[in-house]
């Protein structure tokens, strides 16, 4: 029995080596023989996909209504306030009169500045200057020696200035029948002849005019 027991407690060297070296071998062909398996990672794709949303109600349309021809016609707003005298109600039941009219506008002149309304010129008061009743038997002059001894007679008409005091300052012959009528005129106008002279709103002016003179022989 002690001879079993001795037996039983030794170890051998090589069978262990041994045993070990198999015990590898079957490991390795185990890994070997073991098939790979890969991870397949599964990829999330996010799919967009449009969802037809509901069609609008249709929009009802209604008849349009035909306008009359007052409603068709143009309205042109009147360029003045309303001077009516309409009388409009208040919340307290009062009585309320619309505020007086505005006075018209005055006019706009073309360059842009108003034009102020004003009255229209009065024209002036003119009087023509004429011949002084007080001076009347001057006005004739004296008839000239060869045509009285000749026996003609004539006329002759001649231009006056008369200045402010009446006086002829100027004179020239219009029309004659002769020269010498024309001379005696002339000469008679510039030394004798009186007028009460022109006048423009009653203060007098220098003015123009004409006077004719006729010979005549005494029967």
């Amino acid at each position: 029995m002690y001879a079993n027991q001795q037996y039983r407690s030794g170890i051998n060297a090589g069978s262990l080596a041994a045993a070990v070296a198999v015990n590898a071998g079957v490991i390795g062909a185990l890994l070997l023989s073991a098939p790979v398996i890969e991870a397949i990672r599964q990829r999330t794709v996010l799919r967009v996909e449009n969802i037809p949303l509901a069609p609008p109600p249709p929009e009802i349309i209604k008849p349009e209504t035909p306008r009359t021809a007052a409603e068709n016609s143009v309205v042109t707003p009147p360029e003045r306030p309303d001077t009516s005298m309409a009388v409009t109600s208040t919340a307290s039941s009062e009585f309320a009169l619309p505020p007086l009219p505005l006075p018209p506008l005055p006019p706009i002149a073309p360059g842009g500045e108003t034009a102020t309304a004003s009255e229209p010129p009065v024209p002036p008061v003119l009087v023509d200057a004429r011949p002084d009743p007080r001076f009347a038997r001057d006005m004739q002059p004296a008839y000239p020696a060869g045509e009285r001894r000749a026996e003609r007679e004539g006329m002759a008409t001649v231009r006056v200035t008369i200045g402010t005091d009446g006086r002829v300052i100027a004179a020239e012959c219009v029309a004659a029948t002769n020269e010498a009528f024309c001379r005696a005129t002339r000469s008679q106008a510039l030394a004798k002849w009186r007028f009460r002279p022109a006048t423009r709103d009653g203060v007098a002016v220098e003015t123009t005019r004409e006077m004719t003179v006729r010979f005549q022989l005494e029967s």
